[in-house]
């Protein structure tokens, strides 16, 4: 288990607080020759499972393809909200259920092919026949092409916030994706329209890949020539890494961030994160499904959870103990956190008497407790503690990020740990929630037990009415009520909303975001 430093933050980071990380540091000469040879050099926390944008729901892949495709709209996570990317001009009918899209008409694809309507609507069709993409493509009937430069998008219910989808949905050159038929996500491709292409020199994706700027990229080429990835799954060693100028840019995990911060090598971001660690509970488990379907068993687990305890062990006291899914700060239409009306404190003698209240006197034992290696797996342990403390017994299992990944939302765990970032609207929330979100959310609630399927459809129905108005007040009442329903069913809390820590080359001029950087926005120091 990594170290753990001891020293306390006096007040939690609501802004953004840019510091030089020391006064007189030589600077990014020390970090190696990446600025000489205009190339950023980035930590991966996973390999790459695929080349296809709509094909994974991985953070540490979306992070790198931001870099290489893009969609109608681009999430602007510096300032907030979406901008146009691809997309020239979005106009919607009074009722939020049809868009017109006048498209740019001087984008390329990587393979020199000019992007038309086709493409367009070519995408969203593979969209929507991928799982990975149900959750945003939801509400979407189909889109249709007017004209060579035109598209109507024709949603299935009045939808507001479509940004998102606008975002998430990638672009792809139909040339390309036929051409390369099965292959297509097991190699690099020419499909996309970003700054940066895949170096098909360079593309191991269980190791090190890298991306080269697009010559003809519409909004001018990119500053820096080309972003190298190489996979580093352990934390202590991307510290190294970053400490002897291997990586260049590096969100930090939190328990090195002082040490981190006294180098005097780096500059240093401190932002409130909308990233968030949750808890998850399978009341479908085929091993332990019936325990943990018990509703006192669930409870006794919630109060078993001490957040001020996790948040001091693993955070050194910088994150933010929640019961919130999606940051309100961050978010649009997203309930309060005052708005939870029964919120579990941590209450080890509670739960105790609450297990021999379900008939389990001497505790339960449980079956796999997963984690995927790295950040997940310290909040793992410290809950696996906890749990043990209070007589909740399971195995602590800790796996590569995919792989752990792909047991969560296949659902073949009893207790896993999670976390989710990127959310800009609550309507995101249905990922977790909907039952369309087949192959994406940890927990499910229309499984065969039968247990929550009334309420999944109820989920349904506030999600559906959440989207069909532009009132945002009317969404928060509504999103208030649908959460405060999904939390009483104890399977997935929310634990910590941990802050974000990047630091960086001193000779790179970066912005740092908590999610999806671009690095067409960056470049070295003359």
């Amino acid at each position: 288990m990594k170290r753990f430093i001891s020293l306390l933050m006096s007040a939690l980071m609501l802004v953004a607080v840019l510091a030089g990380c020391g006064g007189s540091g030589s600077g990014g000469g020390e970090q190696g020759s990446d600025a000489s040879e205009n190339i950023v050099t980035l930590r991966n926390t996973g390999f790459l499972t695929t080349s296809d944008p709509n094909q994974t729901t991985n953070t540490h892949e979306y992070t790198v393809f931001e870099n290489i495709y893009e969609g109608l709209y681009d999430l602007n996570e510096a300032e907030g909200g979406y901008d146009l990317r691809l997309a020239e001009k979005i106009e919607a009918n009074d009722d939020a259920t049809e868009y017109i899209v006048t498209l740019r008409k001087d984008v390329k694809f990587h393979n020199g092919e000019s992007m038309t309507a086709d493409d367009v609507v070519f995408s969203y069709d593979l969209a929507q026949a991928s799982p990975k993409q149900a959750s945003y493509v939801r509400p979407l009937d189909h889109v249709e092409k007017v004209d060579e430069h035109t598209v109507k998008i024709v949603m299935n219910q009045s939808f507001s916030p479509i940004g998102h989808m606008l975002h998430k949905v990638k672009i792809l050159s139909q040339k390309e994706v036929t051409e390369q038929g099965d292959n297509f996500g097991k190699v690099a491709n020419k499909a996309g329209t970003g700054p940066y292409m895949w170096d098909e020199d360079n593309y191991n994706p269980k190791t090190s890949w890298s991306a080269v700027a697009f010559e003809d990229y519409y909004r001018g080429r990119a500053k820096i020539d080309k972003i190298v990835w190489n996979v580093i799954e352990d934390d202590t060693s991307a510290i190294t890494a970053l400490q002897n100028g291997e990586v260049d840019y590096m969100v930090v995990p939190i328990s090195y961030w002082e040490d981190i911060k006294s180098t005097d090598k780096f500059t240093c971001v401190e932002k409130e994160s909308n990233e968030v660690m949750t808890f998850c509970i399978n009341i479908e488990s085929p091993t332990a499904g019936t325990i943990l379907q018990n509703d006192l068993v669930r409870e006794a687990i919630m109060y078993a959870i001490d957040r001020d305890g996790v948040n001091k062990l693993v955070c050194d006291g910088y994150g933010t103990p929640t019961y919130m899914y999606i940051n309100p700060n961050y978010a649009a239409a997203a309930p309060a956190a005052d708005s939870l009306k029964n919120p579990i404190p941590f209450d080890l003698e509670k739960a105790k008497q609450l297990l021999a209240d379900a008939g389990y006197p001497d505790g339960i034992q449980l079956g796999d407790f997963i984690a995927a290696a790295g950040r997940n797996e310290s909040y793992a342990i410290a809950i696996h503690a906890q749990l043990e403390a209070a007589g909740i017994h399971s195995t602590l299992v800790v796996q590569d990020y995919s792989v752990a990944g792909d047991r969560l939302v296949a659902q073949e765990y009893d207790l896993a740990m999670a976390y989710d970032c990127g959310n800009y609207d609550f309507n995101n929330f249905e990922q977790q929630s909907s039952s369309s979100a087949v192959g994406i959310k940890n927990c499910v609630y229309d499984g065969p037990s039968g247990k929550f399927n009334d309420l999944s459809e109820k989920f349904d129905e506030w999600l559906k009415e959440g989207a069909s108005t532009a009132d945002e007040e009317k969404r928060i009442e509504i999103y208030t009520e649908l959460y405060n329903a999904y939390y009483d069913t104890h399977t997935l809390t929310p634990v910590i909303t941990i802050p974000f820590c990047a630091a960086y080359n001193k000779d790179l001029n970066a912005i740092a975001v908590p999610t999806s950087y671009r690095v067409y926005d960056w470049s070295w120091k003359a």
